[in-house]
């Protein structure tokens, strides 16, 4: 493909970016905690020994911006803040309620990918898939 007919990555990404965060948003919503809370919850679910500061970093997320987060998921019982080990940062914990939130939100969102992922051969889907998680890697380790 020469330079002439090339589409930019960005044109192509970010209709597809924009369907996905719509959908995101709207699962969330139906939970009751918008789509920041979710990611919270996401990565706290992985990882239960994190920071408030280090699941911000994670997300690329506001440390300001994160505390109403967190003290709205505290509230509504998805996720408690236990003294960490140095008693400067607070670990957080998903609640067994935030658990079963955070699994019913990612299947609602997972639903949306498979439908958009449809008409895609497996080999392809496995291959499109594949490579998004390469550069994700990729970026990852390269800051």
């Amino acid at each position: 493909m020469d330079d002439t007919t090339r589409v930019d990555l960005l044109a192509l990404l970010m209709p597809i970016g924009r369907d996905l965060r719509r959908a995101e948003e709207a699962a969330a919503a139906r939970h009751g905690i918008t789509m920041w809370q979710y990611a919270i919850l996401a990565v706290v679910d992985r990882r239960s020994d994190l920071n408030q500061s280090e699941v911000a970093a994670r997300l690329g997320y506001s440390k300001n911006r994160i505390v109403g987060d967190l003290d709205r998921l505290e509230q509504a019982k998805l996720l408690v803040r236990r003294p960490g080990a140095d008693r400067r940062a607070n670990t957080l914990a998903v609640t067994p309620r935030g658990r079963r939130v955070t699994t019913a939100i990612r299947a609602e969102i997972h639903r949306h990918e498979d439908d958009r992922l449809a008409t895609l051969s497996t080999t392809t889907r496995r291959a499109f898939v594949a490579a998004l998680v390469e550069i994700n890697d990729q970026l990852r380790t390269s800051r």
